[in-house]
């Protein structure tokens, strides 16, 4: 009888380690966060214009190969003017402004372009137009600069400028300005960034003027033509410094 409960015995406690073995478990929590998105921002520009001698763009678009500039019969001293309205929407960005495409067209020469500035590339018989014989580009200049606008709605606002210059649109005309880049057409064809990182959803305003001006060579422009695109760009600037590696 006794040797029949010891047998018992150790099969109940057989079991019971089984049992305690089977049962054993670590501390744990577990945390779950649903709903996650991952979206792509978005960069957009749109541009409106207050120019002195073309059509205005009364408001904010994406631009359709509207021109800023249409002018004939230019001359030394002529000159014209245009604010350019930069809505950024979205995401922070640099932006840059440049010419590009631009081609010079000799339309002939006069006896003083040939005698008296040396001009040689006037054109011939199969190329009336002497596409790419013209010193336009070289000689034709832009000035370009921060501008609020003096009409109605341009104003500086919150600028600390605008304490000096309350209706900064006129400044090329008064001398305040900060002149971001004095280029010939052909030099503008690298292009010159704005100042600073523009801010999403701001507006900002860039003046800029043509001008012949007087050089010395005024000859050698008689009857030249160029034609040629503005381009107004605008990169992300986070996680980018050097968009454009200069």
């Amino acid at each position: 009888m006794n040797k029949r409960i010891l047998i018992s015995l150790s099969v109940i406690g057989i079991v019971a380690a089984i049992a305690i073995g089977g049962t054993v478990a670590y501390f744990s929590d577990v945390e779950t966060s649903e709903g996650n998105i991952l979206a792509a921002g978005s960069i957009d520009l749109k541009i409106d214009l207050q120019c002195d001698s073309c059509a205005p763009i009364p408001m904010p678009i994406n631009l359709n190969g509207q021109s800023f500039f249409n002018k004939c019969d230019v001359k030394p001293g002529d000159t014209g003017e245009a604010t350019i309205s930069w809505h950024l929407l979205g995401n922070n960005a640099w932006g840059r402004i440049k010419l590009a495409d631009v081609v010079d067209y000799e339309f002939g020469c006069t006896d003083s372009e040939t005698r008296e500035a040396g001009d040689t590339t006037c054109g011939d018989i199969n190329d009336p137009a002497g596409e790419g014989q013209g010193e336009l580009s070289q000689h034709l200049k832009f000035t370009l600069w921060m501008d609020e606008g003096s009409l109605s709605g341009w104003q500086c606002g919150i600028d600390p400028r605008c304490a000096a210059d309350p209706q900064e649109g006129d400044n090329i005309k008064n001398g305040n300005e900060t002149i971001l880049a004095e280029k010939t057409a052909e030099e503008l064809l690298a292009g010159v960034i704005l100042p600073g990182q523009l801010e999403g959803s701001k507006t900002y305003y860039l003046g800029m003027q043509w001008e012949v001006p007087s050089d010395g060579n005024d000859d050698i422009i008689q009857s030249d033509s160029l034609t040629g695109k503005i381009i107004m760009e605008v990169v992300q600037s986070k996680n980018n410094p050097n968009p454009w590696g200069i």
